[in-house]
């Protein structure tokens, strides 16, 4: 029987509630299992090595811990960030999203929301630093670091460590989704296995 419009659009919710708690979990994992480093973005370090050039290798420890804490402070609460944003998603055709790429609902979720889960992270991350004082050795850093450097990094700590954040959270979705789409079954939904399991067969 051919899934109606209402169960078309719980089951791409389902699946990206699903891919949204397991990459917010692989992340707090990364974090638990390997440390701060594992989360924090790469370009951190070149602006960390420019501190330490600076005369302030005693602090470089200080910030990375303090900055490493503070994104995972924001990692553990995602799981909040991506349910709301999942909630407000209108799916204007949730059909296509189903018989689309291997990651068409995430994409869609991104497309749709990027810029406002983006914006609730860094106000979320603005508030912790603020507190940590980490902030001014960050404007410091950047500044000197982007007079030479190639590629810019943002002055901003707050809107920098954000982006890293949203971007992997929904990079990590993306593979979570593919996964769910291979066997709609193992979410144990029986709305997400009908509507897959539906359009899978008609497509071929």
């Amino acid at each position: 029987m051919k899934p109606t419009s209402l169960e078309t659009i719980m089951a791409v919710k389902e699946v990206l509630n699903s891919s949204a708690f397991k990459a917010i979990k692989t992340f707090s994992k990364l974090n638990s299992d390997q440390g701060v480093m594992a989360i924090l973005p790469e370009e951190l370090a070149p602006v960390l090595n420019t501190l330490k050039t600076l005369g302030m290798g005693e602090d470089v420890e200080k910030i990375t811990q303090k900055i490493g804490e503070i994104s995972a402070l924001v990692v553990d609460e995602s799981s909040g960030i991506m349910k709301d944003a999942i909630s407000e998603v209108k799916f204007s055709d949730a059909v296509s999203i189903v018989i689309g790429g291997e990651d068409a609902a995430t994409q869609v979720l991104r497309e749709a929301m990027y810029g406002s889960v983006k914006k609730r992270y860094s106000e979320k991350l603005d508030v912790e630093l603020n507190n940590a004082e980490v902030t001014p050795y960050w404007e410091m850093a950047t500044g000197t670091y982007n007079l030479f450097a190639k590629k810019k990094v943002d002055t901003n700590l707050s809107d920098f460590l954000a982006e890293r954040a949203v971007d992997g959270v929904f990079l990590a979705m993306g593979k979570e989704e593919k996964e769910i789409r291979r066997d709609p079954a193992s979410l144990g939904k029986a709305v997400v296995t009908k509507v897959f399991d539906y359009y899978k067969n008609r497509k071929s």
